[in-house]
């Protein structure tokens, strides 16, 4: 199956992506993988349609000390559509809309009525349900006119999520260089779950398991959120519920669209 995995941090982070086994879960997944980050609030993506161990930009981003970003979405895929794997059909996408660019990454499989779901401006390179699926998500924050930055927009955007997951199986990211949009399946296909982490007085951070590690470098203090399909270590993690979305801000949940405990449980405090 497909991985996906998400960081929001409060300040930036340097992190040491031994996706390397992001990069074993890419044996299972060998079609692709891609890492999308935020150097200021305009996106930067590397991705191939191989496996990570094949690419020469392993070891580049394995030991690239300025790779340092608030916010990073990553992707291993198993295609479930189309042909052979391509570039364009490498998660995660990006589009830029009124002068923010989008990241989209998604895991699942969406039924034929995916292709009837109108466009806009954005428009696909690749042919992968996904993408369309990205693609008409634009289109919809453009037709409204505003960008998703108060909890009623992203009531909004929960409500645009449901109707797309009516069309098949559908857990995806998604950041527009602020904020990371979390969406799990309303059918409970396969997982997405979440911790909180903190880091004090540069120590590191390791999130680890057989299959995937992650080191995180930060300043004296710095705290945020890691969502992955599955946990990333034995502890700490919180299955996201059925049909959920959360945003996550700064480090922080800023919205859920099941619940308000998590919304003081990620900062001690209230949201802001």
């Amino acid at each position: 199956m497909c991985e996906l995995m998400a960081m929001s941090f409060a300040t930036p982070i340097s992190a040491d992506f031994t996706i390397r086994e992001f990069a074993a879960r890419g044996e299972e997944n060998a079609d692709g993988w891609g890492l999308g980050w935020y150097p200021d609030q305009s996106l930067a993506v590397v991705k191939e349609p191989l496996k990570w161990r094949a690419s020469g930009y392993a070891g580049f981003l394995e030991n690239y000390p300025h790779l340092l970003s608030r916010i990073y979405l990553a992707h291993v895929r198993h295609k479930t559509l189309g042909g052979e794997p391509t570039h364009a059909d490498t998660h995660p996408f990006a589009r830029e809309h009124g002068g923010r660019d989008y990241c989209f990454a998604h895991n699942g499989t969406l039924g034929p009525p995916v292709w009837s779901l109108p466009l806009g401006p954005a428009l696909p390179l690749g042919a992968t349900d996904s993408e369309h699926a990205f693609c008409y998500l634009l289109r919809e924050i453009a037709a409204r006119g505003r960008h998703l930055d108060a909890p009623g927009d992203w009531a909004w955007f929960h409500g645009t999520l449901a109707e797309v997951n009516r069309l098949g199986k559908f857990n995806c990211l998604m950041s527009d260089g602020r904020r990371v949009f979390c969406y799990h399946d309303a059918g409970g296909w396969k997982s997405l779950t979440f911790r909180k982490v903190r880091i004090r007085d540069h120590q590191d951070r390791h999130l680890g398991d057989a299959t995937m590690t992650i080191d995180l470098e930060a300043g004296p203090v710095n705290h945020g959120i890691v969502v992955a399909t599955r946990p990333l270590s034995p502890e700490g993690w919180h299955a996201f519920r059925l049909g959920e979305l959360i945003v996550l801000e700064d480090g922080q949940i800023r919205y859920s669209s099941h619940r308000r405990d998590v919304l003081h449980a990620s900062t001690g405090g209230r949201p802001r």
